[in-house]
């Protein structure tokens, strides 16, 4: 593990060089004398690139007491870094504000374009409220976890995962499950799952830690391996180096990294009382039942993406890893998740128009569930009986229909204001004749006719006391 602290000789080349600016020009001769001046045996020395993302120059020495980097450029006169710094910190605080990480294995035009088209400027994310920003951003989650990289990253990056693999399974179901239509169910389905990979990540007895310890000891493991790769594998390199903000500029893994260890610690682990986000994606909001603010559909997306990221935390933090960072192959196995989905959505589609077909011939409520409850498609339906049954019948008989409302939700009818000469007539179409009672007197107020499409059910009951004419719309007969 690369550290700060080594043989005082060690260090000591590091400093006599940087006192006299002659890192970016000493020769490999040079220091190799100066080591062996010191006391220490030479196994080699040589020029290195390291780094990610700038890779940098340096100066790699091997001696019987450990390993050196000696990094050839100062921070300071790195451009690119120096270019950086300020965007990068700009960049953390806006996946801060916006309740999120930066995902893993998605390429930053499908992560960023979706963010561009929901209204939110990354540079000025700051000028906005954070209700409004995580709002905002919500409307993102669906095109940045879309279709072409859940169900690849599903069916290869995961089944290849030696911590998440076992889970693909359920996920598989949750994602069939959502498409089905249970969207709560399917968010309820994979949150568990996400402290259960954390602990594989960290592979040994966990029981006597908490969340927030296994949080950070997993995350740990794998930026501790991120940062070996990153010099090279040596023991020692200069601190200013390896202080945190300077590798999240320098090593976009370490920001990734950083990003979910931020949200994890901060969001889904934070306690009840301090937390304050948006989507109510909490752990302890749902496992304690605190509130219903987790069902919200969108975090069927973050449930997928934490899954995702705990899959590239995986990557650097378990020995033998088989997750890859390339982008997953769409093979067979994700044709067959593909087609399973898309078949799930047909018939999902199939089974809501039968069912409110069913219901409203036979007069029967309709439940909602807190996945959705058809409520489109109804009034698709109340605006069809407007256009095509109610509308012709007064216009038939001289009216003329100057307003038409939008399909009201709170109620679920639809309304139409005719005129004909001096008079005025006000019909209101109910999607269903078992509307509530409250509802029958709050139209009656301004409204002649009250009508409902499909069978009458319970109609004394439902319009007691109700003096408007209360009608089914197949015996409706508009006046003159």
């Amino acid at each position: 593990m690369v550290s700060c602290k080594a043989d005082k000789n060690i260090t000591a080349i590091w400093h006599i060089y940087s006192n006299q600016n002659k890192w970016d020009t000493v020769q490999l001769s040079e220091v190799k004398a100066l080591a062996i001046s010191k006391g220490l045996i030479v196994e080699s020395v040589e020029d290195v690139e390291f780094g990610f993302m700038p890779r940098q120059k340096g100066v790699l020495l091997k001696t019987d007491l450990g390993t050196a980097l000696y990094p050839r450029e100062k921070l300071e006169n790195l451009d690119l870094y120096q270019k950086n710094i300020e965007p990068t910190e700009n960049l953390e605080n806006f996946w801060h504000s916006v309740d999120w990480f930066l995902p893993a294995f998605i390429s930053r035009n499908q992560i960023f374009e979706p963010i561009k088209v929901c209204g939110i400027e990354i540079l000025n994310h700051s000028n906005y409220p954070k209700k409004i920003l995580q709002k905002r951003f919500d409307s993102a989650l669906s095109s940045i976890y879309n279709f072409s990289n859940i169900i690849p990253i599903t069916e290869d990056t995961l089944r290849k995962s030696k911590t998440v693999s076992k889970h693909v399974p359920l996920i598989r179901e949750s994602i069939l499950s959502f498409y089905s239509g249970m969207k709560i169910v399917a968010v309820a389905g994979l949150i568990p799952i996400v402290e259960n990979i954390i602990s594989n990540i960290i592979g040994e007895n966990t029981g006597q830690l908490t969340i927030i310890d296994k949080v950070n000891k997993c995350v740990d493991k794998a930026r501790d391996n991120v940062i070996n790769i990153h010099f090279n594998h040596a023991q020692w390199t200069p601190k200013e180096y390896l202080e945190p903000s300077v590798l999240k500029v320098t090593n976009e893994r370490v920001f990734i990294l950083e990003t979910i260890r931020n949200w994890l610690l901060t969001s889904f682990y934070s306690s009840t009382a301090e937390y304050d986000n948006h989507s109510g994606f909490n752990r302890h909001i749902f496992a304690h039942a605190k509130s219903d603010l987790w069902q919200n559909e969108t975090n069927f997306f973050r449930a997928l993406g934490v899954i995702q990221a705990m899959a590239f935390v995986e990557c650097f933090a378990v020995e033998e890893s088989k997750v890859s960072l390339f982008g997953p192959a769409h093979d067979e196995n994700s044709e067959a998740l593909r087609q399973e989905v898309f078949a799930c959505m047909n018939y999902q589609l199939i089974k809501q128009q039968l069912l409110t077909m069913q219901k409203s011939e036979k007069g029967l409520p309709f439940n909602p569930t807190s996945s959705g409850d058809g409520w489109l498609i109804r009034a698709s339906i109340l605006s069809e009986k407007m256009d095509k049954e109610v509308i012709p019948r007064l216009r038939e008989n001289g009216w003329d229909c100057d307003y038409i409302s939008d399909p009201i939700k709170d109620g679920e009818y639809i309304t139409v204001h005719a005129r004909k000469e001096e008079k005025i007539l006000k019909v209101a179409l109910l999607f269903s004749c078992a509307s509530s009672n409250k509802l029958y007197k709050k139209l009656e107020i301004d409204h002649e006719y009250i009508l409902y499409q499909g069978s009458q059910y319970k109609q004394a009951s439902f319009a007691r006391g109700i003096k408007a004419e209360v009608r089914s719309l197949s015996a409706w007969i508009a006046p003159h």
